[in-house]
């Protein structure tokens, strides 16, 4: 790796860190009677590196101790940015936050209902989903209101994969795909295992527990032997038999099944912010160049709130057509849902505003 010799900075943390060590060793040695100093740097030099390595354990250790930073202040510097955040974009922020509350009393609700009532497979794990849906909401949100434009989108990347299989499962309608959407978690487990097993070591881990490899290669072997290979081995395996032939399932084609391709474009821009690549650094360029302080600076600008905000209340909304259909009472459902409709509307008039 090439280093330039011209980008040095001294005193990164710490001023004059080496030459405190120096000045005192002098002064150690100058304060020797002279018929001794000839000795004393004879004694020293070969101690030298230890001398230097105690001297840096103990002045860093005394500077992390005695550090001065005050988390009060972190904090209050922390809530006012998100004030500000806020109020600068405070009507868009008003109703979409009025919507994902609505959003959360109606989760409330069912949360209390189901323990009391007999459900099917499918959808008591699309409330489950359903709950996970409105939690990457929740971050959502609050990573807008810290102005990380690009941590709501990677957050919405995984919001919109789970409403994809929510509503795929809803479509189906069919507690066989469903049982097999829940086994195909075996083929995360399994990675996660192999991948431990192989570095355990290096990061000075503890072993896994013999049972533990055991049980997911039965679990893996059952599975295998029930719905064939390609089951594990397709992320989306086990939607395989929605489509015929040999097609294997994927997210594209789950996501034209259940009508929500319209969102895919929406979607690769948010895999920008995922994956590694140089078109993540668009937002920080200026002209030829990049604008470095503000990489790490908060958005503040409405412009930019825009498309997370209404990407994401707009998939709630797709999600919470098919939510309040099983759960509200049918003389309700339509006023319900429009309610929320209204919401949204109203949160994209304010990006007029």
């Amino acid at each position: 790796m090439g280093r330039f010799k011209s980008t040095e900075i001294k005193g990164i943390f710490f001023e004059n860190f080496y030459k405190i060590f120096e000045s005192t060793l002098n002064d150690i040695i100058k304060n020797s009677p002279l018929n001794e100093r000839p000795e004393v740097i004879k004694k020293i030099e070969p101690k030298m590196n230890e001398l230097l390595t105690n001297y840096e354990e103990t002045s860093l250790e005394l500077f992390i101790k005695n550090h001065k930073f005050k988390i009060n202040e972190y904090l209050s510097t922390h809530f006012k940015i998100q004030k500000d955040i806020v109020n600068h974009n405070k009507s868009s922020f008003i109703y979409f936050n009025l919507y994902l509350n609505g959003c959360s009393i109606l989760y409330d609700k069912i949360a209390e209902k189901i323990p009391r009532k007999r459900i099917d497979s499918t959808l008591r794990v699309n409330v489950l989903l359903y709950g996970l849906i409105l939690r990457k909401a929740f971050q959502i949100n609050d990573l807008l209101a810290n102005g990380y434009i690009d941590g709501a989108m990677i957050i919405w990347r995984s919001l919109y994969e789970n409403s994809i299989t929510l509503l795929t499962l809803a479509l189906e309608n069919n507690n066989e795909l469903t049982d097999k959407f829940s086994l195909h978690s075996t083929r995360s487990s399994k990675r996660k295992i192999l991948s431990y097993n192989k570095t355990h070591q290096q990061l000075k881990f503890k072993p896994l527990p013999k049972s533990t490899n055991l049980i997911i290669d039965r679990q893996v072997s059952e599975l295998n032997e029930k719905y064939g290979k390609d089951f594990l081995e397709n992320e989306f395996g086990w939607a395989n038999d929605i489509f015929p032939g040999k097609q294997r399932a994927n997210l594209k084609l789950l996501e034209e099944r259940v009508e929500m391709e319209k969102y895919r474009p929406y979607y690769i821009l948010c895999s920008e912010q995922v994956h590694s690549n140089f078109n993540s650094l668009n937002n920080f360029k200026e002209g030829r160049s990049y604008d470095l302080p503000k990489i790490i600076d908060r958005e503040i600008e409405l412009e930019a709130f825009i498309d997370p905000m209404q990407f994401t209340l707009s998939i709630l909304q797709e999600v919470n057509d098919y939510i309040l259909y099983e759960f509200s009472h049918p003389n309700e459902y339509d006023v319900n849902l429009t309610l929320l409709r209204k919401i949204l509307e109203e949160m994209l008039k304010s990006f007029d505003d």
